[in-house]
């Protein structure tokens, strides 16, 4: 078998677009690599060795790139810290002020409960926006 290699786009159209094979087999005459049929190690060399070329084609990259590069990838590996403590506190003293409210709320007489209830539904409406991740997110410090 013989194999054409370095040949681009456009010389293998106009060699595939002529109405005779004639000059196709000439150039795979003069130009091809023989790989006698059969022989896989051969054949599996040569794959090899093209994709190879190719990886080393397409990865060719001057001194000056490769240290860019490099530095680049050093600058993105830096690392960030979020902190939620402040989230945290402010989550800590809302279930306070409830815990509190419910106290308050089992000694207390019926017009100071209305009151009272009033205030605990909304302290727990506000830990209910404020107690999950997206809140967190937003209100933290990233150092």
């Amino acid at each position: 078998m013989r194999i054409l290699t370095n040949l681009t786009k456009a010389e293998l159209d106009n060699l595939t677009s002529q109405p005779t094979a004639k000059a196709m087999i000439d150039k795979v005459k003069s130009e091809g690599k023989y790989i006698a049929e059969g022989d896989k190690e051969g054949a599996a060399a040569f794959v090899a060795a093209r994709k190879q070329q190719k990886q080393e084609d397409a990865l060719h990259i001057s001194n000056e790139g490769m240290a860019a590069l490099q530095k680049s990838k050093e600058a993105k590996s830096e690392t960030t810290t979020i902190n939620t403590d402040m989230v945290d506190r402010e989550l800590e003293k809302l279930k306070e002020k409830k815990a509190k409210l419910e106290q308050e709320l089992l000694t207390a007489d019926e017009i100071k409960r209305q009151e009272l209830q009033m205030q605990l539904d909304q302290v727990n409406m506000e830990l209910t926006l404020k107690n999950n991740d997206a809140y967190r997110r937003q209100h933290s410090t990233i150092s």
